[in-house]
């Protein structure tokens, strides 16, 4: 809208031109100005008179528009109007030639209120007087379209939107008739990708137990019809959990990958190599002459995968246990067969892994021996004939119980008491570990409090913890019941947990740890310097002590090498600010050399075997100093 200054345009101006007195004149100009004014309060657009930059004259609707109370916005500079000076500036250097010019100007632009918000606004604009556009300063019009700024991008965005699916529809029928000619091809690509998938492991590409039963089934047909022999070798890698858990399943996968590599390079074309479970392998040696041909391939077999691994910047070795059984003295049938020579390879890590061994009677005996067992075990949870012993551990500087150590027993009703050696394996692999540690710690716990209550000066517990029980969801919040339930300090209570355990998963690791110090449970890390362990990742964890395994004690005195990686666990655990425990101390140089080297604890046979509680109250009313 313009405000035009030539009043022959107008009715009213003409008509106070034709009259003939002054004062006639002045009350049409009084009138004009009214209607004008009126027209400015109650016009619905905001409206601005410029002159040098400032306000002069402003509507209510521009005030109302920009935030500003009545009277406020006139005499400010037009600058308070933009959003920033640079915006400001760029406006002006674009609208002053065209306003000086005597043009109109019209753009829509982001303007600013009072409070800094911002809105679109829509802006005309032209000089009072075109003529003299300097002297007679400048109208604005200004519209708030911010709702139909937005109404016209939602309408863009569904125009836009409609025409992408008009475009892809018409492509659509576009490749309709291709797709069809297509579609049987595809169709049979992809039945042979589902057959390959049911018939082979997803990560090594290997044929799968389906697939290798298949096949042993056909072998086995076709050295009946020759009257050869056909061998399975099933073979599982040695301690692949450890790297698995300290290093993470990518690692795992990578060792995974290549051990099935090596195997396909040892074996001939017509053989089979298969993967039938996360470490397990199986050979199918087809049309073979007797045994000799089955130990020529183990032997390759044991020299190959022993070899190192470079993986993800890790430098990795494992070994295989292998077993083997031949047809057709083991076995007819592919089921048979597979079975055996499982039992074998079971039978190879019994016998210390990284070795070889054929299915005999004796073999399947120990299987079902094995077998047996794990039956007997879950018995053994179930009937109470689970049992802890303690073994004492000494403080060095003055030869006092500092702690016992809780160690599970098996007290089977026809064995006898069986060590957990015997069955912690096999209680890891079955799952049963998790009752079992669960029952440790309640164990342990209820232990300590029934000697609290009678007056004996109890010291901590310390307890060992799986690798499955550390990387349960619910850690925490269970031993935190068992305290309770006790109605123990958890200062009486010590955790064991391995260096590879640690090394799992860290950040998850080190949200545990923290869980477990926060509740004041102590930490130790068992078994150090066995494992993988980072001096970073031990500067984080809340650990309070560090166990030295007994490998590198028993040699001590003997051996520099012993002696001094125990100096300088020993040197590390000092600068951290941690307590030291050697494991299995035998001899009194043993003892002398740890006490010289600044160990804090000892704990082994020279200071007393595990013992059960009846024991360890014997040995503590017995016991005050233990010199060294």
């Amino acid at each position: 809208m313009q405000v035009s200054n030539d009043l022959g345009s107008n009715p009213l101006a003409a008509q106070a031109c034709s009259a003939p007195s002054a004062d006639a004149r002045e009350q049409v100009l009084r009138r004009m100005a009214l209607n004008y004014e009126a027209i400015l309060q109650t016009a619905s657009i905001g409206i601005a008179f410029t002159r040098e930059l400032y306000f002069e004259h402003v509507n209510p609707r521009l005030e109302d528009m920009f935030g500003w109370p009545r009277g406020t916005l006139a005499g400010q500079l037009s600058q308070v109007v933009f959003p920033s000076k640079a915006d400001f500036d760029e406006l002006f250097s674009y609208t002053q030639p065209l306003l000086m010019q005597g043009l109109a100007v019209d753009f829509e632009r982001e303007l600013a209120r009072r409070d800094g918000s911002l809105f679109r606004g829509h802006i005309r604009a032209n000089s009072v007087d075109p003529l003299r556009p300097r002297e007679s300063g400048v109208i604005w019009i200004v519209e708030d379209i911010t709702e139909h700024h937005r109404s016209v991008q939602e309408l863009q965005r569904v125009r836009d939107e409609l025409e992408m699916r008009v475009r892809e529809r018409t492509d659509a029928l576009a490749r309709a008739n291709e797709h069809l000619l297509n579609e049987i091809a595809e169709r049979r690509v992809a039945e042979c990708r589902i057959r390959h998938l049911a018939h082979h492991d997803s990560l090594t590409g290997l044929p799968n137990r389906r697939l290798l039963e298949q096949r042993v089934g056909e072998a086995l047909t076709q050295a009946r019809q020759r009257g050869r022999g056909c061998a399975v070798v099933f073979l599982d890698l040695d301690r692949f959990k450890t790297i698995n858990d300290s290093l993470g399943h990518g690692v795992g996968d990578g060792l995974l990958k290549a051990v099935a590599r090596r195997l396909a390079e040892v074996v001939r074309p017509t053989d089979t190599v298969a993967r039938v479970g996360g470490d397990e392998f199986v050979l199918l040696l087809a049309d073979i002459a007797g045994a000799d041909d089955a130990v020529h391939v183990a032997e390759r077999v044991l020299e190959r995968l022993s070899q190192p691994y470079r993986i993800e910047r890790h430098s990795l070795r494992i070994t295989p246990s292998i077993g083997i059984a031949l047809s057709p003295r083991d076995g007819d049938e592919a089921e048979t067969l597979l079975g055996h020579a499982d039992a074998a390879m079971y039978h190879a890590k019994a016998q210390g892994r990284q070795c070889f061994q054929f299915f005999t009677e004796n073999v399947l005996r120990s299987s079902s021996q094995r077998l047996q067992m794990e039956n007997e075990l879950h018995g053994a949870v179930l009937h109470g004939e689970l049992r802890l012993h303690y073994q004492p551990r000494i403080e060095l500087a003055r030869g006092t119980l500092s702690a016992t150590e809780a160690l599970v027993r098996w007290q089977h009703p026809e064995k006898g008491l069986v060590s957990p050696g015997e069955f912690i394996p096999l209680a890891e692999e079955t799952g049963l570990i998790h009752a079992i540690g669960d029952w440790v710690l309640r164990e342990a716990c209820r232990q300590q409090r029934l000697w609290r209550d009678r007056g004996l000066p109890v010291k901590p517990v310390a307890v060992n913890l799986s690798a499955q029980q550390f990387r349960s969801r619910d850690l925490h919040d269970s031993i935190r019941r068992i305290l309770s339930d006790a109605r123990l300090p958890a200062h009486l209570l010590e955790l064991e947990i391995t260096e590879s355990t640690l090394m799992h998963n860290t950040g998850e690791t080190l949200d545990t740890l923290q869980r477990l110090a926060s509740s004041g449970v102590k930490i130790s890390i068992d078994d150090f310097g066995t494992g993988y362990s980072s001096l970073a990742y031990l500067k984080r964890f809340p650990v309070d002590l560090l166990k030295i395994d007994r490998s590198f004690v028993r040699d001590i005195h003997t051996d520099p090498d012993d002696a001094a990686i125990v100096r300088a666990i020993i040197g590390l655990a000092k600068s951290l600010g941690l307590q030291v425990v050697a494991e299995g101390v035998e001899t009194r140089e043993q003892a002398n050399f740890l006490n010289a080297t600044g160990c804090d604890e000892v704990q082994g046979f020279l200071f007393g075997r595990p013992m059960p509680p009846e024991g360890v109250e014997q040995y503590i009313a017995g016991v005050c100093t233990m010199p060294v």
